[in-house]
């Protein structure tokens, strides 16, 4: 046994679960931010900590569904013995693994490989979905461009409340975007600091290789250059102005790039200015959506009431209804009428997690900002309803 195959166990075990939830993490205009040209030892310091947790949570489902004939401390000591240099003797734990279970281990690892692409692959989808990489900076990506440009830099906090004081139509409250507009300042020439503007629509981009945070290009669409107009002059050396100029008020004439896709190098990019074009039908598709959300967390809220309404028919009409002829009869026919109303209370507590309310909007959506609360009631209710409803009937 060396270090050589521990290295190896450890490799397998820990390093190749953390790239592969990284590489399914980062996906579509994020995907740079994994990166196969990276050094080996910075891939492998990156890998470690999404390995470990991914290594643990398919020991423990492994474990419980399957079930080991290992446990956590005889993990330990096989890795210890395979790292060793064999000095202190081989355990009856690791002979036993090396005999008997190295196929189930290539098994698992297996397993391991798979779950760590689906959890880097669900991850990054819930963040998105759920907006998360907007809210919080903890989850939002490295390519800041994508969210420069695809406008979704407006739905973030600093920026809604921005544009919340600086315009009057809230242009940064959840705007689908569907075109970006962009005005280019370029340098031309380092020397006499000419330099030109273009506009148009923004189509799509490029990163450096080397650092996903600088552009290295812009392709644009329906592309003008704005040129600087030639200086005429009279006869005395007077300045004077072109009779056919259309626009005499203007320092620039606008002209049209022929072609159909205009590519330019970032690298001369002085500034931007970008205007984002709202897309009405996103708009339309959205508040669609949103009305059948509102139709299903409707449904959910009135299941909620209705199986309220049953747990409390059930408590005081149990006769009717012969629940005194079931296992719940010592329940039904000896608990006072607070202790039932604790049980009740608690019931309607906990299936409250679960139901929709309405926010200042008027509108239904789970909301958990006071899941704490919500939870030390849940917690409270329990306690009582244990202590003068349950533990009576066990005592």
């Amino acid at each position: 046994m060396n270090l050589t195959l521990g290295f190896i166990a450890f490799f397998i075990s820990i390093i190749i679960p953390g790239i592969l939830f990284r590489r399914f993490f980062f996906y579509g205009e994020f995907s740079k931010q994994f990166n196969t040209k990276d050094p080996v030892l910075h891939s492998i310091f990156l890998g470690i900590i999404p390995g470990i947790v991914v290594q643990l949570i398919s020991f423990i489902i492994y474990n419980l569904s399957l079930g080991f004939d290992s446990s956590f401390l005889d993990v330990f000591t096989i890795f210890r013995d395979i790292t060793s240099d064999g000095s202190n003797g081989t355990q009856e734990a690791t002979k036993n693994f090396i005999n008997n279970h190295i196929i189930t281990f290539f098994l698992y690892s297996i397993f391991v490989f798979a779950l760590a692409s689906f959890l880097g692959w669900i991850s990054s989808r819930i963040i998105r979905v759920r907006k998360w990489d907007k809210k919080f900076k903890l989850f939002r990506f490295k390519n800041q461009w994508y969210y420069i440009f695809s406008g979704e830099v407006l739905n973030m906090k600093k920026f809604q409340e921005a544009h919340l004081v600086s315009f009057k139509n809230n242009k940064g409250k959840e705007q689908d975007t569907l075109m970006t507009y962009a005005d280019i300042l370029v340098s031309v020439s380092d020397q006499n600091d000419r330099k030109e503007l273009y506009t148009g629509y923004v189509v799509d981009y490029d990163l450096k290789s080397d650092d996903i945070s600088q552009l290295d290009k812009i392709y644009l669409i329906d592309t003008h250059r704005y040129k600087k107009k030639d200086k005429v002059y009279d006869d005395k050396g007077k300045e004077v102005k072109p009779k056919k100029d259309k626009n005499p008020t203007q320092s620039r004439n606008r002209l049209k790039v022929p072609g159909d896709i205009f590519v330019l190098n970032a690298k001369n990019i002085v500034n931007l200015n970008l205007t984002y074009i709202p897309s009405v039908k996103k708009k339309i598709e959205k508040k669609k959506k949103e009305a059948k959300t509102q139709k299903v967390y409707s449904k959910i809220q009135i299941g909620y009431l209705i199986i309220i309404l049953l747990i409390v028919l059930a408590h005081f009409f149990y006769g009717i209804l012969r629940l005194d002829e079931t296992f719940l009869y010592d329940y039904l026919t000896k608990t006072n009428f607070w202790g039932k109303l604790l049980v009740i209370l608690f019931f309607n507590q906990f299936l409250s997690f679960f139901s929709p309310s309405q926010n200042k909007d008027k509108k239904l959506s789970y909301d958990f900002h006071d899941w704490k609360s919500r939870l030390l009631s849940l917690i409270i209710w329990g306690i009582l309803a244990y202590w003068f409803a349950i533990k009576p009937l066990l005592d």
